[in-house]
């Protein structure tokens, strides 16, 4: 009797191991994998003049599934009479949350259009200065549209400020 109450007890016990190990877990191959920092090239358009560019970093975090944040920081825009390096102008810190992201399996969209974007003193040692902050007080509006390709992301951003028309593309890879 206390042998088939042992063989018992291990059957049981089998059974509910092999069905604790099946395959019924989430499959997390769909997951949007973009958070992280890219290094890439950054050009500035100003009235259809130039582009500016220069060597720039940003930065996405996905705080949730299906949302990223943006974050272009220590922005500095070197400003040359046709384009070239020239005059330093820090800008700040460019921010835009809750931005939906649209896609899977590595390809990605995203657009989101802020009215009032405020932009944030940087905090890049030797800079006392930041214009964005100043510039930005009551809000200005602001449109960030991109997209992610594996590790590779274009992104326009279009800054309608005052009279002036200014467009940002960004072109890089994840580090």
């Amino acid at each position: 009797m206390k042998k088939n109450l042992l063989y018992l007890f291990i059957l049981i016990c089998s059974v509910s191991l092999f069905t604790s190990c099946g395959d019924d877990d989430e499959n997390d191959d769909n997951k949007a994998n973009v958070a992280g920092t890219y290094a890439g090239n950054l050009g500035v358009t100003i009235n259809g003049q130039g582009p500016i560019s220069s060597s720039q970093n940003i930065e996405l975090t996905s705080p949730t599934e299906g949302k990223i944040n943006f974050l272009l920081k220590n922005f500095i825009l070197q400003a040359g009479a046709s384009g070239e390096a020239g005059q330093v102008m820090p800008i700040g810190n460019i921010k835009i949350t809750d931005i939906d992201l649209v896609g899977s399996n590595g390809n990605y969209t995203f657009t989101k259009k802020v009215d009032k974007l405020k932009i944030e003193a940087g905090d890049q040692a030797g800079i006392d200065q930041w214009m964005g902050p100043g510039l930005s007080e009551a809000g200005i509006p602001v449109t960030l549209k991109g997209t992610i390709t594996g590790n590779d992301i274009k992104l326009d951003i279009d800054i309608p400020f005052s009279v002036l028309k200014i467009v940002v593309q960004f072109s890089g890879t994840k580090k």
